[in-house]
């Protein structure tokens, strides 16, 4: 029997079981079971904090499980009482004998009020009132279903509409915040209470789409003109997306309307040429959410649609941002395009179709990588394809980033140049995010060249300069850094283009054993995947899945010549490359839970390393 603690011997803060603290009782800390709990003979109860941070998924988990029992307690209730009426919907809002239930009328805001609305269709059963409580987000804690605070989180300004953070980390309320979704009849418009729930965990997580566009357009208390609103294809995308990351089975069950609506919103908007802009970002999402479930082809389609449709709307040659307070005519494009469309009213307007087309081209680029199918945007000097659009800026800033001149694409960054020095307001997420997914698609496409002619050489010398110029501009990545109180407890965007910098060495290197081998594979698992926390998953970049692939196949590539000695290197032993490939192929399991892309991914890698150790036995 374990031995007990010393009743002199202080218990260090937060080391009593979870019963004893509840009750503010005095504990002694032994485990299994602690003497109160065994003194109040409640064993089963005696539970402790493992002080591993739960995460925000389970944390809803747990909570939707006490709701969704607490429920059925008071169906049986009220079955028992009154036998004679099997509908839940007769009971009076007066009968109800719980708060949970109390609150549910005030989520039906807009409607009549009443608890009846929950069955106001004939093929929502009595199991329907428990899908209404599930939460419209992958949130985690304890969030309350007090009316008077549903829709504000615990420390936000109720002056400040969180639409309009730039920054998908700084305001927003977290996942954990989000109030329980009421159920949707599609016949109905979509209620108010579901479009800021939604809007909210797409904002959350709308650097995971590489969606910059302007936030403020979405505020539903938006004043702008008709011409400026979102397009109801946009909209319906943006949706889906924030089902899909909400993780509940209710946001499941509708990510299939919000998928028809938008690809009938596109044709729409297509016989309509409204809004055109719009449609490219809408085709985006759809491409990043089928390519993260598995639909590659699908995600493709409509990949390949919105880079043509961003060609030929001209989008790829959109000149440079004039300074502030210019002549806004100077907005103009001189450009005829293929397809007409209405010069930008306003700086907003234009910066919003910079971000449209680098959406695309990061979308096109990365994820034709992952599918091995040819880029869809044109890569080449002829001037109607070359691509001229600035890099991304932030809208304030009038000055070139990096110190590039004005005319910079993404030519330039292939071309011989001095060393760019980083002014102190030159780091802009977007744009690092846009220069290493060209590195990623050029190196990936060096590495699949079957002939190494002349031409070859001088565009691999060209794309390793390049990588070597952006890698020491690139602000180093520090980890965990203890300022962020809520998950991602990382910078999720620089990890993910540290990531790309590092998997662009493994492509340019990729039939060789050299120390860039080492140190790009090495790089990947020390200094990046070995500093994630389980919160971080669920924020983290989808193609990274990709990147940790091609990490994960230089572990296998290696087991045909573990040990021996490669020119002037030494290739790790069989322990150390099955040791590091299960650190990878766990990362992606882990990531599969949010994308199942990486699980598809990962089962492939395993047969290749399955196949692998049988090569090397034999």
């Amino acid at each position: 029997m374990p031995s007990r603690k010393s009743a002199a011997t202080p218990l260090q803060r937060g080391s009593a079981c979870l019963c004893c603290r509840k009750r503010k009782l005095k504990c002694d800390g032994t485990r299994p079971v602690c003497a109160q709990c065994i003194k109040m003979n409640r064993d089963e109860e005696c539970e402790y904090d493992d002080k591993k941070q739960k995460s925000r998924t389970q944390k809803l988990k747990e909570k939707l499980s006490v709701l969704e029992q607490r429920l059925r307690e008071l169906e049986s209730e009220s079955a028992a009482t009154s036998p004679a009426s099997s509908d839940p919907s007769s009971l009076p809002a007066t009968q109800h004998s719980s708060p949970e239930l109390a609150a549910l009328p005030s989520l039906f805001a807009g409607g009549s009020g009443n608890f009846d609305n929950l069955f106001d269709n004939s093929s929502w059963s009595n199991s329907s009132a428990s899908s209404s409580l599930r939460g419209g987000a992958s949130g985690y804690g304890t969030p309350e279903l007090d009316p008077s605070r549903m829709w504000d989180s615990d420390d936000s300004d109720p002056n400040t509409h969180p639409f309009l953070e730039l920054s998908p980390f700084s305001s927003l309320p977290s996942t954990s915040e989000f109030p329980y979704m009421p159920r949707w009849n599609p016949q109905e418009p979509l209620p108010y209470e579901i479009k800021k729930i939604l809007l909210d965990i797409f904002l959350a997580h709308r650097h995971q789409c590489w969606f910059d566009g302007q936030v403020e357009r979405f505020s539903l208390s938006s004043t702008e003109p008709f011409g400026f609103e979102p397009h109801p294809a946009l909209m319906n995308a943006i949706y889906l997306l924030a089902c899909h990351f909400a993780r509940s089975p209710y946001c499941s069950e509708i990510e299939p309307i919000f998928f028809t609506r938008a690809l009938h919103e596109i044709t729409v908007a297509l016989d309509n040429a409204d809004r055109l802009v719009d449609i490219v970002q809408a085709s985006c999402l759809l491409s990043v959410y089928l390519y993260v479930n598995c639909r590659s082809l699908e995600g493709y389609t409509h990949s390949f649609s919105a880079a043509r449709l961003a060609v030929g709307l001209g989008l790829h040659q959109i000149r440079p941002l004039p300074p502030l307070g210019t002549d806004p005519s100077q907005l103009y494009s001189d450009e005829i395009t293929p397809i007409p469309i209405p010069p930008a009213r306003d700086r907003a307007e234009m910066a919003d179709r910079i971000a449209a087309f680098w959406q695309v081209f990061m979308v096109d680029r990365c994820w034709s990588v992952v599918s091995g199918l040819p880029v869809a945007l044109p890569d080449g000097d002829c001037p109607q394809v070359r691509i001229k659009t600035p890099w991304p800026t932030p809208e304030e800033n009038d000055v070139p980033l990096l110190g590039e001149p004005s005319t910079n694409t993404v030519s330039t960054l292939f071309e011989h140049q001095p060393m760019l020095n980083l002014g102190p307001d030159a780091i802009f997420m977007p744009a690092l995010r846009a220069k290493a997914a060209a590195l990623y698609e050029r190196t990936y496409r060096l590495a699949s060249s079957a002939k190494k002619s002349e031409t070859y050489w001088a565009d691999h010398q060209s794309a390793g300069l390049a990588l070597q110029r952006f890698g020491l501009n690139l602000p180093a990545f520090v980890g965990y850094e203890a300022w962020r109180t809520q998950a991602p407890l990382i910078d999720v965007d620089l990890f993910a283009v540290h990531t790309m910098v590092h998997v662009s060495t493994l492509h340019l290197y990729k039939d060789t054993f050299s120390p860039e081998i080492f140190h790009g594979a090495n790089s990947i698992l020390s200094l990046l995947i070995r500093q994630l926390n389980d919160v971080d998953y669920e924020y983290l970049d989808p193609v990274l899945s990709a990147c940790w692939s091609t990490a994960a196949r230089t572990y296998v590539r290696m087991m045909a010549f573990a040990g021996q000695q490669i020119d002037t290197t030494t290739v790790y032993s069989m322990p150390i490359i099955e040791q590091e490939l299960e650190i990878i192929l766990n990362a992606m399991k882990t990531l599969s839970a949010f994308f199942p892309a990486a699980g598809e991914q990962a089962r492939k890698i395993n047969q290749e390393a399955a196949q692998a150790r049988t090569n090397v036995i034999l």
